[in-house]
C-alpha cells in the first residue's frame, strides 16, 4: 500500500495530470477502508445532510490519529466536495503519512511559525473559495486521547471569517478507545454533523467567541449521543443507508 502510494506521488510530481483528482481521492479512500477494517471500526453518522456540497469548514474534535480516516470514509465524492486538510507539518516528514497526504489536498502548518499560519490561511481560503473544498480543521490542534476535549485554539477559526464560509461543527465519539484496553470486537464510532453556522452570523464577532461557540456545539452533541446504542445487534435504531465497503451507517 505504501509502496503504491509512493509510486503515484512520484509520478504526480513529474506530471500532475497523470491521475485525475477523483482517482487519487478514491484510491486513498479505498486504502483507508483497509485500515479501518483491520482496526475493526464501524462508523455511525448522524446529520450527514448538514455536510453542504460547497466550500465549507468542518470543525471536529480530535480524539485519535485515525480521525482523519473516519472523515475520509464518510466523504462521498458524488455527494460532497472532496476533503482537504490543514495538518501539522511533521506529517510531511514521516515515512508513511507523507505519501498519502500528497495525494489529496493537504496544507502543512508549522505550529510554531506565524508565517506558516498565514500561508496556511491563504491556501485554505483558495481551496474554499476557488475550489469549493470541504476543509477539515481540528480546533484542538492535537488529539485528546480521551472523551474529554482539549482546549480549542482561539485562532483556529480565523479562516472561516477570512473566507466567509460556513462552519459545520463535527462531534467524534469513541475513537479514543483505540488507545485503551477493551474487549475484542467491533469499535463503534459515532460522528455527528451539526447544522452549519452561516458566515453572516459570525463575521462580526471575535474569533475566540466563534471558536468557543463551536466547542459548545460539539460538547452538546457529545453529551447527547455518547450513550446512544448503535450496535446493530442491540440497537433499536434503523440506518437510512449503509455503505458496506466503508463500514459506514447513516441515520
Amino acid at each position: 500500500m505504501i509502496s503504491k502510494a509512493k509510486k503515484i506521488t512520484k509520478k504526480i510530481k513529474r506530471d500532475p495530470n497523470l491521475y485525475s483528482e477523483e482517482y487519487r481521492y478514491n484510491w486513498v479512500k479505498k486504502k483507508m477502508r483497509t485500515v479501518l477494517k483491520v482496526a475493526n471500526i464501524k462508523i455511525h453518522v448522524f446529520g450527514i445532510e448538514n455536510w453542504l456540497d460547497r466550500g465549507i469548514i468542518l470543525a471536529p474534535n480530535h480524539q485519535c490519529n485515525l480521525d482523519p480516516l473516519l472523515m475520509l470514509a464518510i466523504n462521498d465524492f458524488s455527494k460532497q466536495q472532496p476533503l482537504a486538510f490543514i495538518a501539522k507539518q511533521e506529517l510531511w516528514t514521516t515515512k508513511v503519512a507523507k505519501h498519502f497526504i500528497n495525494l489529496i489536498d493537504s496544507i502543512p502548518l508549522d505550529r510554531n511559525s506565524p508565517r506558516s499560519a498565514i500561508n496556511a490561511m491563504k491556501q485554505g481560503k483558495e481551496l474554499l473559495n476557488e475550489y469549493k473544498r470541504s476543509l477539515v480543521i481540528f480546533p484542538e490542534g492535537t488529539r485528546s486521547s480521551s472523551i474529554e476535549m482539549g482546549e480549542f485554539k482561539g485562532a483556529s477559526m480565523k479562516l472561516a471569517q477570512m473566507a466567509y464560509t460556513p462552519v459545520v461543527p463535527v462531534t467524534i465519539i469513541n475513537s479514543y478507545q483505540l488507545y485503551e484496553k477493551r474487549a475484542r470486537g467491533t469499535l463503534h464510532v459515532k460522528v455527528v454533523f451539526s447544522k452549519p453556522l452561516a458566515p453572516e452570523k459570525f463575521i462580526s464577532i471575535k474569533t475566540d467567541t466563534l471558536t468557543q461557540n463551536i466547542k459548545k456545539e460539539i460538547q452538546k452533541n457529545l453529551d447527547k449521543y455518547k450513550d446512544v446504542d448503535v450496535n446493530p445487534k442491540t440497537s433499536k435504531l434503523t440506518p437510512k443507508r449503509v455503505d458496506k465497503k466503508s463500514r459506514v451507517y447513516f441515520y
